[in-house]
């Protein structure tokens, strides 16, 4: 049993003050008030902040490696060592639209990671980002792999809910209502994205079982007078929406209208891929040369694949040039986000019985450690 506490406690809610967490076997026994302690019964880390570990639900690679151009154990162990270093404890590894037999590759990988460590070396599912998208809003993916989304393709993705959860992002409009509801009662966690969707498709998704949105603003209809668009679907029902707040995908001002809208159901992903964590600057994505020019990750037309940015660093973007105050920034990275994958009786909180993925963060730099 140890004990650590900090000037501050995030607990997935509120930042509070004089809190020393007891944890035990990996397990939070309590939260207490640091003044019924004896000074040396626990660690006193600074004048910082203390909360749960992030979760990233949209990873495609980081540290030098990428998902899709080597899908096995080693590149996600590269994507875990990487991610502890900016307070990242949980994450998707994700795996955008290409053939279908590295969609079924890419379930076994995690398959294996799971049978080897369960949920406890920072995968805690697979996202599927395709292949059943909108050709129209495919961004940096592959027209040749888009395909149409067939039962038979479905029920093999089906048949792995049972060993891990699973998001699929998806073009609503490519799917019957049926299909929807089916794949949303068998467990799949449903995000509509890469999707020219109408208002009125848009929210016939998400009423039939589509539960969130992928990096809202970017590669889905817009919001127009005539015409809400997938934008305007979003921002006018409950859906959880994930965005990517590097101040390139997404301007700061809309990144602030959309967490004025959403709230609680704002959560940050990176979309990061292979230079994140590295000074790499330049890599291939799908058989596309990306570039990284000014931190941002474009192809030789300007069409952006991915982002160059953690999550420590997205909540610093969040608090100093969108409005959003730390403890919001510090929920949109962490409960939130263990919401939308139905694992916040678990961890994304400093809740007595939670697993303790705990980091602290120096408020000043926003560098995180891995407590």
């Amino acid at each position: 049993m140890h004990i650590v506490s900090a000037k501050y406690l995030f607990d997935g809610f509120n930042i509070l003050e004089n809190k020393a967490v007891i944890v035990d076997n990996n397990i939070i026994y309590d939260v207490v008030n640091r003044d019924e302690l004896n000074v040396a019964e626990y660690k006193y880390l600074g004048d910082g902040i203390i909360t749960a570990g992030f979760i990233d639900l949209q990873l495609n690679g980081c540290g030098g490696v990428l998902f899709n151009e080597k899908i096995d154990v080693s590149t996600l162990e590269t994507m875990y060592q990487t991610c502890l270093r900016y307070g990242t404890l949980g994450f998707l590894p994700t795996l955008i639209t290409s053939d279908f037999s590295d969609v079924i590759k890419a379930l076994d990988v995690i398959k294996n990671w799971f049978e080897m460590y369960g949920n406890s070396r920072g995968v805690v599912g697979l996202h599927l980002e395709g292949p059943f998208i909108a050709v129209e809003k495919k961004g940096i993916h592959s027209t040749g792999y888009i395909i149409k989304p067939e039962t038979k393709y479905l029920e093999l993705i089906i048949n792995y809910v049972k060993y891990f959860p699973i998001m699929m992002t998806i073009a609503v409009e490519q799917f019957s209502d049926e299909q929807i509801k089916h794949l949303s009662d068998a467990g799949i966690i449903l995000s509509i994205g890469h999707s020219n969707a109408t208002y009125v498709d848009a929210v016939r998704g998400f009423n039939n079982g589509i539960k969130s949105a992928t990096h809202v603003f970017n590669a889905m209809s817009g919001l127009t007078g005539r015409n809400p668009g997938v934008v305007g679907a979003v921002l006018n029902t409950d859906a959880y929406a994930g965005v990517i707040a590097d101040l390139l995908h997404v301007d700061s001002a809309n990144i602030e209208l959309l967490y004025k809208v959403k709230q609680d159901k704002l959560y940050i992903v990176t979309d990061a891929v292979t230079p994140m964590g590295t000074e790499i600057k330049g890599f291939n994505f799908v058989g596309k040369k990306i570039f990284v020019e000014n931190g941002k990750c474009v192809d030789e037309n300007g069409v952006i694949g991915g982002a160059n940015i953690t999550m420590n660093e997205s909540i610093k973007n969040c608090v100093e040039s969108c409005n959003i105050s730390l403890g919001s920034a510090l929920r949109m990275a962490s409960v939130t986000p263990a919401r939308v994958m139905c694992l916040d009786n678990s961890i994304g909180m400093i809740k007595r019985n939670y697993v303790a993925n705990l980091i602290y963060m120096d408020i000043d730099n926003y560098s995180c450690t891995v407590l």
